[in-house]
Formats: structure tokens, C-alpha cells, sequence
């Protein structure tokens, strides 16, 4: 395996982070600069400052992620999830590199009854939605080379998930945990997703595709997971979507097959259950 020069933007995020050791650990040559030395918003200087790199391999971890906040922060969040996205896909074309990047479940509108596949045609149902949808029309727009993997309901060291949110709630001392019951999809591994990322990058893969763990569940399966791992039981009340009344609307079903990402890789993707273990080992030690 060659060792290849990558150009990794998000790093200091909850998949960035996982990225950036799992491609250093494999032997790549990584640079990784801070929003504040590449503005993607700024066309010219992400031009100068890639031509400067001389990376052929793009890796864009960036984005708006905050679901609810985009609803209200319009303007931000398609200038983080699609303006910026724009720009370095024209900026991967100008130097005859390859763009990976990462987009979301929630391009999905959830009625369909089984899994996603990546052709399904998509219906965003929220700001968020809509801006990461965008971003990958400029991928298929202006990147020559690409490859598009989205995934879903990401957790791992580094950075606040549904996990540390819901133990931090019951650390606090609530006395009823709320939890959605009608929302169902699959939760990602920050590392698996990284280790897959990294093969993709070593097997030149391009096009889209979907990652995640394997297993179903709602959000409210997911919250009694947590608590069995950890040997705990607190008071856990299912509710609807409607009834939790969050600012964003969400997809009742935003799971997303992987067969052909493990087709393609030549990999089998291990169940959430699994990797939640191991992720709150982390958290206990």
C-alpha cells in the first residue's frame, strides 16, 4: 500500500479526529489545517492554500450539524453544508484531485418501509436536510472525482452524541428520561466509519455510498441499549415525535442499507451493539 498525501478538513470534529489517527496510524501523510488557516468559504484562499499542499486527495469532514440550530440558522447552514462544499469540489477539479465527502441520512424523507439505497430518491424534511442534499448536487456538479458517503447518527470519542447527552441527562438527576419511540435508523462508530474512509481512500473508490453499523433501532431502543451496557435502569418514557417537539422534523425511518459499500470494500460491517460497548468502555475508563 502507498502511502498517500491527504488534505483532511474537520478535523477537530467527532469523525475529523477519528480520521485524522486512524490515516496517520495507516501510514498517509496528513495535513490537517484549522477552519482558521482554511476558510472553505473562501474560494481563492482554499484554491491557493490546496495548490500549496499539492494534495490529490481531499477528505471534507466539515459541516453544520446541529440539526435544530440550522432552522433558524438558514443562511449558515447552507453556507457551511453546500456554498463551502461548492467550493472545494471546484477546487478538487482545478487540481485533478479526488473529494471525499461525508453527507447525511437525513437527505431521506423516511417514509420508505426497508433500508435506503444510495439511488433512492431523496426528500429532505429539514433545513439540514436540504443544505447537505445541496452540497452533494455541487459534488456531482463540479468534482470530476468524488466519492459521497453518508451516514447516520454518529458517535464516538470526541465530541457530543446521543450517548453522552442522554448520560449526561441522567447524571443530572432526571427523574424520567424522554426518548423518541417512532424515529428508527442506525447508529455509526466514528472509528468504523474511519477505518472504512481509509479503505475507500487506498481502493479509489468513487461514487456514493452509504456507511453505518449494522441493527436497527428507535431512538428509544437505542436509549435502553446504553443503559443495559452500562448495567443501569433508569426510568426510560417513549414518546413520539410529535410529543417531543423538537424545532427540526426528522425522518420516522432514515436507515441506510450498506451492502454495497461492504461489496465494494470487501468488508463486514459489525453491529452497533458491538461498537456501543466498546465506545462506552472509553467512557467509563
Amino acid at each position: 500500500m502507498s502511502q498517500r498525501k491527504i488534505l483532511l478538513l474537520g478535523k477537530s470534529g467527532l469523525l475529523g479526529s477519528a480520521l485524522f489517527t486512524e490515516l496517520k496510524s495507516a501510514g498517509h501523510q496528513v495535513f490537517a489545517p484549522s477552519r482558521e488557516e482554511l476558510d472553505v468559504l473562501n474560494y481563492k484562499l482554499a484554491l491557493k492554500c490546496v495548490s500549496e499542499f499539492g494534495c490529490k486527495i481531499i477528505i471534507n469532514c466539515t459541516g453544520y450539524n446541529k440539526v435544530d440550530e440550522c432552522e433558524t440558522n438558514q443562511r449558515l447552514a447552507f453556507q457551511l453544508n453546500a456554498e463551502a462544499v461548492g467550493n472545494l469540489a471546484q477546487v478538487a477539479k482545478k487540481n485533478s484531485a479526488v473529494l471525499f465527502h461525508i453527507s447525511s441520512d437525513y437527505i431521506f424523507s423516511g417514509d420508505k418501509d426497508g433500508e435506503y439505497l444510495e439511488d433512492d430518491e431523496p426528500g429532505p424534511l429539514n433545513i439540514y436536510g436540504r443544505s447537505k442534499l445541496e452540497g452533494e448536487i455541487l459534488v456531482k456538479k463540479y468534482a470530476k472525482d468524488f466519492c459521497i458517503i453518508r451516514t447516520s447518527w454518529l458517535f464516538g470519542p470526541g465530541g457530543k452524541n446521543f450517548i453522552t447527552k442522554i448520560l449526561a441527562r441522567w447524571d443530572s438527576g432526571e427523574e424520567e428520561l424522554r426518548v423518541v419511540s417512532d424515529e428508527r435508523g442506525r447508529p455509526t462508530y466514528s472509528i468504523d466509519l474511519a477505518k472504512a474512509i481509509r479503505l475507500a481512500v487506498e481502493q479509489n473508490l468513487r461514487g456514493i455510498y452509504h456507511f453505518c453499523n449494522e441493527g436497527i433501532v428507535s431512538w428509544f431502543e437505542y436509549a435502553q441499549e446504553i443503559f443495559e451496557t452500562i448495567g443501569k435502569a433508569p426510568r426510560l418514557l417513549p414518546v413520539s415525535a410529535l410529543e417531543y417537539s423538537l424545532p427540526a422534523k426528522r425522518p420516522k425511518n432514515s436507515a441506510l442499507s450498506t451492502k454495497k459499500i461492504e461489496r465494494e470494500l470487501g468488508i463486514k460491517i459489525r453491529h452497533h451493539r458491538e461498537a456501543l460497548r466498546e465506545y462506552l468502555q472509553t467512557l467509563i475508563t
